[in-house]
């Protein structure tokens, strides 16, 4: 029998993608690792996806004053059951679970809640009247707009990244390895681009273009009209956060530890820059800088239009471990969260140590902000009101709810 070798670099690869599989898989399969979503604030109300198959708007304002759930333009929506789930890999992996988990941050646009599940290897998008959810019965109420895509007993492939809406347009991408535009009135399929890889990032979108990678190492350049491809982009690992366009560039990080520039036009890599670990957080992009958080403990800031090959770092800030959340900016102030649930708040221009907030639970989910107000969806079910000016936490408050 011929020995196979491995190359080294080729068998870390393909560890850590084996890993990540495990991870989502595992977190859309079993209850004990259900998903961490985001936080989006509109019009007053925050809202999210819970880690007991709900979604929640709440009150910043009735949290602060500690008054009983729900309050005014409060509301918590426990997701239908909208067919059974199937296992994740057959009958040795997780059982299946009925429970609908939520990655992805929900998505609000006039009187809708976008929300993006994933249920063992299902996957469905949720219009929610963002006032009054209906959903009678588990039927969407169409006198209030609401809608399921795909309808009935059907389900496409996990969804763990964000949609993105544009134009009247609503945009995702599925581990079954397609991306959809479906019309964000009424929920009907425009076009779906088969990428032929599982899709767990976002997509970002810039000058009709939309952007999406898969597991297999590409990046795809896409009309946002008709889903034609414009450009593919084939890298030596996978890209491991969602990308972010600024200008005519395009930033993400790959499960090789570099973070990207490429070309928005063309896909030509502009530079890449090392890290000590994977890029997990989406970059944050502003004032020609790139600020981007990983798993090496570190968060790097970058020029953005370097003509180095190699990334020319500004500064660089040590945390007590790795950065899952994608950080946010609070005026001149970069707000970090780590794993370990300690909340630092930098300078942007020197990435010097103004404050440290501490919470005393996990962090992985994306950080969202509203003045100087920093929202927090910790790993211990509960959401945070984080005063960044006083650098203390104002309010704690349950996910779980009835």
């Amino acid at each position: 029998m011929r020995l196979i070798v491995i190359p080294k670099l080729t068998r870390a690869l393909l560890l850590l993608t084996f890993a990540v599989a495990v991870l989502v898989t595992a977190s859309c399969a079993n209850p004990e690792w259900q998903g961490w979503s985001g936080i989006t604030y509109y019009e007053g109300s925050l809202f999210l996806g819970s880690m007991d198959g709900k979604v929640l708007a709440i009150n910043p304002d009735s949290r602060k004053d500690n008054l009983p759930f729900p309050g005014t333009g409060e509301w918590a929506f426990p997701f239908p059951t909208l067919g059974a789930a199937r296992p994740v890999c057959g009958p040795t992996c997780a059982s299946p679970t009925p429970i609908a988990n939520v990655y992805a941050t929900p998505l609000v646009a006039g009187q809708l809640v976008y929300v993006a599940t994933c249920s063992g290897e299902n996957g469905r998008i949720l219009a929610i009247n963002r006032s009054a959810p209906g959903y009678a019965e588990g039927t969407p109420m169409r006198s209030k707009g609401e809608w399921v895509y795909p309808g009935g007993l059907e389900s496409i492939g996990a969804i763990v990244g964000s949609p993105v809406l544009y134009e009247g347009t609503l945009y995702f991408g599925s581990s079954n390895g397609k991306v959809y535009a479906l019309d964000a009135m009424y929920g009907e399929k425009r076009w779906v681009f088969d990428t032929g890889g599982k899709i767990w990032t976002s997509p970002a979108i810039g000058n009709d273009v939309l952007y999406v990678s898969n597991y297999r190492h590409k990046l795809y350049a896409l009309s946002v009209r008709d889903g034609t491809l414009l450009w593919e982009k084939e890298f030596p690992a996978s890209v491991s956060s969602s990308p972010v366009i600024a200008g005519d560039r395009l930033f993400f990080g790959t499960f090789d530890c570099y973070l990207y520039a490429l070309d928005a036009a063309d896909g030509d890599v502009k530079w890449k820059f090392k890290g000590g670990n994977w890029f997990w957080a989406t970059p944050v992009v502003k004032g020609g800088a790139v600020y981007a958080a990983c798993l090496d403990k570190k968060v790097y800031a970058l020029k953005a239009d370097t003509p180095v090959e190699h990334g020319e770092a500004l500064w660089e800030f040590t945390c007590d471990s790795p950065v899952i959340a994608t950080p946010v900016l609070v005026g001149d102030r970069l707000v970090v969260s780590s794993k370990s649930g300690k909340v630092y708040v930098l300078r942007v221009e020197t990435g010097s140590l103004e404050k440290t907030v501490a919470i005393g639970a996990q962090i992985m989910a994306p950080l969202c902000t509203v003045d100087n107000m920093v929202y927090v969806h910790a790993r211990d079910k509960c959401i945070y009101g984080i005063d960044i000016e006083r650098g203390e936490v104002l309010w704690k408050f349950s996910s779980v709810v009835k």
